[in-house]
């Protein structure tokens, strides 16, 4: 009885977890963002490079972003519509997450699906409202900020025969947060 439990559990926390990711997004001048959102972006260091502005849309959620490349690395600084941040990710790759955080994630790769491939990674920094906007930022930026990052990771998984595009979203352990399937008319964005 409690096994039978358990395996609807887990397939009630798959149901909830496995959502599907349909985002659209459009280039937009920074402009068209909302003031609060304006600000903080005008408190980016000087060297920041290469920023885009994108409006983006899931269907059920609006949210901003702006896109930039500093000191080598490209960024992601997503806002809600009233301008609020939400995270600030930062491009990295699998083999540069740290040993026992990766072991983990391989695992449940492994256990899970029958074959995987990671996509691309992003460390995430969700932003806690204990630091103003701009020192938040610069922590991150700085990458030396003690902010301890979320891991989130596009892959390819296979199971049951059917392959799949989902975005995972691990804790800092490796431990799994959420994931999504992702709808591949969505995933040309994705990949920056």
């Amino acid at each position: 009885m409690q096994l039978k439990l358990l395996f609807v559990l887990l397939c009630f926390g798959q149901l909830v977890l496995g959502q599907t990711k349909n985002e659209k997004e459009k280039r937009i001048k920074l402009s068209a963002f909302p003031i609060t959102a304006q600000n903080i972006i005008e408190t980016l260091p000087k060297h920041c490079k290469r920023i885009n502005f994108y409006k983006e849309t899931d269907g059920e959620k609006l949210s901003f972003e702006a896109k930039f490349k500093y000191k080598g690395k490209r960024y992601s600084l997503e806002f809600s519509d009233q301008g609020l941040i939400e995270d600030l990710e930062v491009l990295t790759k699998f083999k540069a997450v740290e040993t026992s955080i990766k072991t983990r994630i391989k695992d449940y790769f492994k256990s899970s699906y029958t074959k995987h491939k990671v996509i691309k990674v992003q460390e995430q920094y969700v932003f806690d409202s204990q630091f103003e906007p701009s020192q938040f930022i610069t922590q991150v930026l700085s990458q030396d900020s003690g902010i301890v990052p979320n891991f989130e990771i596009i892959a390819e998984v296979k199971a049951n025969k059917q392959r799949h595009l989902r975005e995972f979203t691990f804790n800092k352990d490796g431990a799994l947060l959420s994931f999504k399937t992702i709808n591949p008319t969505s995933y040309e964005h994705v990949l920056y």
